[in-house]
């Protein structure tokens, strides 16, 4: 199970899934009839009230799809998350190699902050570099490696140690989506990877291998996070920008969740709220303009 689509209003009982390769085609013009008398009393109603309803969000739009695209995002991501302070100089962000889609595109080992696009090399499905040229790399790439093996529709994984959702990854307290812009994190609690339960209570805290790191994908399932305990956690999207947006909102969701729980017994979102999709680009400008202001300040 990949990124779920949403689904439509009324889909239920008597209703249909708009799109369904099966439906006959006397079924596409049925329509409820309490659904079209309902429809009809909303149109008058808004009508003697001189409103409109509101035209639908135009699809967004990205740069054509290639390798070269892909490092740029990459790059941007790295800077973005360290300015948002998503990433600390510890972190670290991969998107899948479009000419080989079993290798992903990471960053030598450097601050997140200061990743250029000369940084960026390639792995392969093992999580070993195709060329490393000398170069150190990140130790914890096995999160990454195995998180494409197990999620062919995962096409960027941000792996971090955000200090807000930390707690969560300690204590009972569920995370779960509660803010609007959160609804990725989904309205079931945020799982939560334990290293001990792979390595033993001699472990050092870190994903240092493949066996480790599919258990870690395992854990993850087919949501859309994953907590590491008294680690951070890793986030993954069908694609950079995204993924991007979910690390960001999911340190926000958290944050948000401590204040609450200060105050009483938060309300969260619930299964139907949840499955709202939020657009992206505009908040992608606007990060990386900053990082950019940022980084030549």
């Amino acid at each position: 199970m990949g990124f779920a689509q949403p689904r439509i209003a009324g889909q239920s009982g008597r209703g249909y899934l708009l799109g369904s390769k099966d439906m006959r085609r006397d079924e596409s013009c049925f329509i409820d009839r309490r659904a079209f008398c309902g429809a009809g009393l909303a149109i008058v109603a808004c009508t003697a009230a001189g409103a409109q309803a509101p035209a639908p969000l135009p699809p967004e739009q990205f740069p054509l799809d290639t390798e070269e695209q892909r490092i740029a995002d990459l790059v941007t991501a790295n800077h973005i998350l360290a300015d948002q302070g998503v990433l600390d100089s510890y972190g670290h962000v991969t998107a899948r190699s479009l000419k080989n889609p079993k290798h992903f595109l990471m960053s030598r080992n450097r601050a997140p902050g200061l990743v250029t696009a000369e940084d960026i090399m390639e792995f392969d499905e093992n999580s070993l570099p195709v060329d490393q040229k000398g170069r150190q790399i990140y130790n914890e790439r096995f999160i990454h490696g195995e998180i494409f093996r197990a999620r062919p529709d995962v096409m960027a994984v941000v792996h971090s140690h955000a200090p807000d959702v930390l707690p969560f990854s300690v204590t009972d307290a569920p995370l779960k989506a509660m803010i609007h812009m959160a609804h990725f994190i989904g309205s079931d609690p945020v799982p939560v990877f334990d290293l001990e339960t792979v390595e033993g209570p001699r472990n050092g805290m870190l994903v240092l291998n493949s066996r480790a790191g599919a258990a870690l994908a395992q854990k993850l399932g087919n949501r859309n996070l994953v907590l590491m305990r008294g680690h951070g956690m890793t986030v993954v999207g069908p694609n950079v920008r995204r993924a991007t947006y979910n690390a960001v909102y999911t340190q926000i969701n958290a944050r948000a969740e401590m204040e609450a729980l200060k105050l009483g017994k938060p309300k969260f979102m619930n299964e139907f709220e949840v499955q709202r999709v939020g657009q992206i680009n505009r908040a992608w400008e606007a990060w990386a303009d900053h990082a950019k202001g940022a980084r030549s300040s």
